[in-house]
């Protein structure tokens, strides 16, 4: 099965030809280079914190119970804390240290010549690894460097944004639970203007990123609640179709301004890579 050309929307082309766009990449884009998607990650945390700390079976189940009825944000804060100053340790082992190599997906995204920008909610390095390839002095920022966002932004220079944090900075730096998203949002009143700009002012193409994924959920209610939806450009969001329902299709687009565009999960998501390639193309 290949991505159906008929389904890209023409606007996000106008956009993307103009240099208006920037892709926001989440943990499904790295799927394939062997790395966790949410509740495998947190399922994780729960083996270390037995094997670090002692977490005891009972606590153990508590938190498999969470991660079952998809309630990621609370059972990785209580791991977190349960974790301490093993947390970075882990962090940096799972995404840094198992060595992760950039997939075909990742090595596409280096013919998107027209991007302004990719944020990214991965703690990973396959990203900017990749980008690398082609240009040494690429500028990745996390959170705490707005400034280098702003000026970038400015001069329409490309950039990479890891807007959860770096796992090669792991520290206190990874955002993962809930109160450390509300403690940016106060601590940082920068980046929160940062990313109000980027969702107003450019067209999103959302890639990889599955919209019920906490850390995505986080940074569009908060983005949601600095400026009107429909007053910005639009945005697009690649699901899949076999997962997606129309009245959630609905929301996205009324809540959100954020197009579906269905993709199907055939061939560990093929049809993301084809995008990509497709979109690329629309520039000669």
């Amino acid at each position: 099965m290949a991505f159906e050309i008929g389904l890209m929307p023409g606007p996000l082309v106008a956009e993307y030809t103009k240099g208006r766009c920037g892709l926001l990449v989440g943990a499904g884009a790295s799927v394939g280079a062997g790395l966790p998607q949410w509740g495998d990650l947190i399922r994780q945390m729960i083996e270390e914190a037995k094997t670090s700390v002692g977490l005891s079976d009972a606590k153990a189940a508590d938190y498999n119970h969470l991660v079952d009825n998809g309630r990621y944000l609370p059972a990785a804060s209580g791991l977190k804390d349960e974790l301490g100053s093993y947390f970075a340790d882990f962090i940096r082992r799972v995404f840094v240290e198992s060595k992760p190599a950039p997939t075909p997906l990742h090595k596409a995204l280096l013919a998107l010549t027209k991007l302004q920008f990719v944020v990214t909610t991965n703690y990973d390095t396959l990203i900017e690894r990749t980008f690398r390839t082609i240009d040494d002095d690429v500028t990745v920022c996390t959170y705490k460097e707005a400034g280098e966002v702003r000026r970038s932004l400015s001069s329409r220079e490309f950039f990479i944004l890891k807007a959860h944090g770096d796992a090669t900075k792991s520290g206190a730096g990874i955002i993962i639970t809930e109160q450390d998203y509300r403690n940016i949002l106060f601590k940082e009143p920068a980046y929160q203007h940062m990313l109000a700009t980027m969702f107003s002012m450019y067209t999103m193409v959302f890639i990889g990123a599955s919209m019920t994924d906490p850390e995505v959920n986080l940074m569009l209610n908060y983005v949601a609640g600095t400026f009107q939806p429909d007053s910005g450009p639009t945005h697009y969001a690649l699901l899949t179709k076999e997962k997606t329902t129309e009245v959630e299709k609905e929301r996205w687009f009324k809540d959100f301004k954020i197009k579906v565009i269905p993709v199907s999960s055939a061939d560990e998501y093929a049809e993301l890579e084809e995008f990509v390639v497709a979109l690329s193309a629309t520039v000669k």
